[in-house]
């Protein structure tokens, strides 16, 4: 039976005036049309008059003041009229929305301290499409986004399709996982959804494994058949019981197990390109950014790479 949601998710999304994060409304609106949004705009800190310290050398400090005041006010103005177009673009698209001016060291920071104050059930922001090498290595706000926020994030890149697709979850039992599932179902109760386990088939997918099932003694081949065997039952149990807790939070759900070699979000990313699914869904185990950033993670991953628009859940490290 579906479960009741009592209100419409209420959803920021992030706006700095580009073409990217105008899809990321538009996106955003096809996937959750009845959401409540708050479309954010975030700045940097005011100019601090110290920073215009060497001018004092020549100008008089009353001059610096009317001048940093000035631009404060233009910069300000600038910055509100972005976040209302942001929220114009949202309306058009069908939304019920709200515009915000939020300030912070960095955009990120901005973001999330908007996200706070919103009680956004979710932030959703664009990306410029960088590779993913470039995003790792040189950072962007979606990515700071994934690793910070302290409530699911939707990355969504530009031209990602019709968005009518199933949702496509990663499941491997952890509690990230399972969160990802609750807040799939939060967020979008509609859709059919794909619960996807990615395993490594060890045996067939490496040379020790190839020369096993290859030996010419039955005995050393039927052992590592019967151990491949033994690893796909395990991998279908897990699809099947991320398939059943969807499906206890009102999601059609089906679980499918995929052996790769690959790794798992090349698998994922790859999986939802040929479903034509509308998001991937994965949960993030809240590793610090350094570590998920260089040494790479599922979520990095299809945030960096994949096409479709991906929503990532972190739960706190216990």
């Amino acid at each position: 039976m579906p479960v009741a949601r009592s209100e419409p998710p209420r959803v920021l999304i992030a706006y700095d005036g580009s073409d990217e994060a105008a899809w990321a409304i538009r996106a955003a609106a096809r996937l959750m049309p009845d959401a409540r949004a708050t479309v954010v705009h975030a700045r940097g800190d005011a100019v601090a008059l110290e920073h215009a310290a060497l001018a004092r050398l020549a100008v008089p400090d009353s001059v610096i003041v009317a001048s940093a005041a000035a631009y404060e006010r233009e910069a300000e103005d600038s910055s509100r009229r972005i976040a209302e177009r942001g929220r114009s673009l949202a309306e058009d698209a069908g939304l019920e929305a709200t515009a915000l001016l939020s300030e912070g060291s960095s955009a990120w920071r901005a973001i999330c301290s908007a996200g706070r104050e919103a009680r956004a059930d979710l932030i959703a922001c664009g990306t410029r499409g960088l590779g993913g090498m470039a995003r790792a290595f040189l950072g962007s706000t979606s990515s700071a986004l994934v690793h910070h926020a302290d409530r699911p994030v939707l990355v969504i890149p530009p031209g990602t399709g019709e968005l009518t697709g199933p949702l496509l979850i990663g499941y491997d039992g952890s509690d990230g996982a399972k969160a990802a599932i609750t807040s799939a179902a939060r967020l979008f109760p509609a859709h059919d959804t794909l619960v996807v386990h990615t395993w490594s088939a060890a045996v067939t997918n490496s040379f020790v494994g190839e020369t096993l099932l290859g030996a010419p003694v039955a005995e050393i081949r039927d052992v590592a058949s019967d151990l491949e065997e033994v690893r796909a039952e395990q991998a279908d149990r897990i699809a099947a019981e991320g398939a059943a807790i969807a499906a206890e939070q009102g999601l059609e759900a089906r679980g499918w197990a995929i052996p790769s070699g690959l790794g798992a979000w090349r698998t994922l990313a790859a999986t939802a390109r040929n479903e034509g699914a509308a998001v991937i869904v994965a949960g993030c185990r809240g590793h610090g950014s350094v570590a998920s950033t260089v040494l790479g993670s599922v979520s990095s991953g299809l945030v960096h790479n994949a096409d479709a628009p991906v929503l990532i859940v972190r739960v706190a490290r216990g």
